[in-house]
C-alpha cells in the first residue's frame, strides 16, 4: 500500500508539474469558456472534475466537457441536472439538487463551452476520404464519450475495434440520427451532413484493433494503480471489445437487434460462465458469431460477434471469464436441514 501511495503522489505531482510547465508556456485555453468553467465557484463546490476534465484536467469517469455545448441544447441539460437518473437510470451522476439560478448559471457555462466546428473546410480538403473522417472524429470530439487505444472515456462504446464489429451500412444509419434507431441512447445527433457521415464511417470501418497493444498497455497502468482483481481487470476487457454495446451493461441483455430471431433482442450474459466451461467459451469467441435472421427476406441483423477469442492472451481471457462469473446470482448463503 506505501507503494502504492509514493506511486500516486509521485505521478500527481508530475501531472502537476506538467500543467505548470504547459501554462508557462502558453495555456491554450487560457481566456476560453472551458477556463473560465474550470476555476467557476459552481466547479470548486460540485467538485465537477473529479469526473469530468475540463481543459486538461479532471477525471475520466464523465464524458470530456469542452464542447459539450455542440453535443447538448439548453433543454437536455437543464434535464440531466435537474435529474440524471430520469435521463439515463443507472448512471453515476448524482443529483445535486441545483437552485434555479444554479441551474441556469451551470448551464450558461456549459452552453459557452463549444466551438465552431470545420466541417465543411476538413470535407473540402484533397485527402482520402478515411483520412477526411479522423479528422472529423477529433473536430467532433467523439473521444469526449469513446475510447479508442489508449484515449477517450467508456461512455459510449469501445471503439478500438468497430470496424470488425461494425458494416460501414450499419454505422451510416447509426450516424445519420442515433436516437431514432435507438431512442435511448445517450448519443446525441450531431445532423452530420451525408458526406461527413460517409468520411466518419470510412475511417471507422479501418479501426481493426490497430490500437489494441496501447488498450492493453492502458489497462496495464490502471490495473496496477489500483490494484483491480481479475473479475476488474475483466470489466476492462469487456469494455475494450464494447461486448456492452450488444449484450448491455453487465451483460444484461435488451439491446435491439432488428430481425434476429427469435425476438429481436441480443442475448443477456448473466449465465454465460454457468453455461460455457472456460474452453468452450473460447472456442465460441474465436469465431464469427452470425444471428439467425427472424425474416430471411429482409436485411440481416446488424449485429454480430466478430473472432475475438484470436486476440485475447491467456491472463485476458482468464479476466474476462472471471467477469462473466461476476454476472450470476450470488448463492443464498443460508442452508436449510
Amino acid at each position: 500500500m506505501k507503494r502504492f501511495l509514493s506511486l500516486l503522489t509521485l505521478l500527481l505531482f508530475m501531472t502537476n508539474w506538467a500543467y505548470s510547465q504547459n501554462n508557462n508556456t502558453g495555456d491554450p485555453w487560457r481566456g476560453t469558456p472551458q477556463e473560465a468553467f474550470l476555476n467557476s465557484e459552481i466547479v470548486a463546490t460540485y467538485q465537477c472534475t473529479s469526473c469530468h476534465t475540463v481543459t486538461e484536467r479532471g477525471g475520466t469517469v464523465g464524458p470530456i466537457l469542452n464542447q459539450i455545448g455542440n453535443r447538448r441544447d439548453d433543454v437536455w441539460l437543464k434535464r440531466w441536472l435537474a435529474d440524471p437518473q430520469q435521463v439515463r437510470p443507472g448512471t453515476k451522476m448524482p443529483n445535486f439538487d441545483f437552485n434555479p439560478q444554479q441551474l441556469e448559471t451551470v448551464v450558461g457555462y456549459l452552453r459557452s463551452m463549444k466551438k465552431d466546428l470545420q466541417t465543411e473546410e476538413i470535407l473540402a480538403k484533397n485527402i482520402d476520404l478515411a483520412q477526411k473522417g479522423e479528422l472529423l472524429f477529433k473536430e467532433y470530439d467523439c473521444s469526449a464519450c469513446h475510447r479508442m487505444g489508449s484515449e477517450g472515456r467508456f461512455v459510449g462504446p469501445d471503439l478500438t475495434w468497430i470496424g470488425s464489429r461494425k458494416t460501414e451500412a450499419w454505422e451510416q444509419v447509426w450516424l445519420k440520427d442515433p436516437p431514432g434507431f435507438k431512442p435511448d441512447t445517450f448519443m446525441p445527433n450531431f445532423h452530420i451532413p451525408e458526406k461527413g457521415i460517409a468520411a466518419l464511417t470510412a475511417y471507422l470501418h479501418t479501426q481493426q484493433g490497430q490500437a489494441n497493444s496501447e488498450s492493453q498497455q492502458w489497462e496495464f497502468r490502471t490495473n496496477f494503480f489500483l490494484g483491480n482483481t481479475d473479475h476488474k481487470r475483466g470489466e476492462l476487457v469487456f469494455k475494450r471489445f464494447a461486448c456492452w454495446s450488444c449484450h448491455g451493461e453487465a451483460g444484461g441483455g435488451g439491446v435491439k437487434n432488428p430481425n434476429m430471431a427469435p425476438d429481436e433482442l441480443m442475448p443477456a450474459l448473466k449465465k454465460t460462465a454457468q453455461n460455457y466451461k472456460k474452453n468452450e467459451l473460447l472456442a465460441r469467441l474465436k469465431n464469427k458469431t452470425l444471428p439467425k435472421s427472424l425474416d430471411p427476406r429482409q436485411p440481416k441483423p446488424p449485429f454480430f460477434c466478430p473472432d475475438y477469442g484470436n486476440h485475447l492472451d491467456e491472463s485476458e481471457f482468464n479476466d474476462l471469464y472471471a467477469y462473466l462469473e461476476s454476472f450470476a446470482p450470488k448463492k443464498s448463503k443460508w442452508r436449510f436441514k
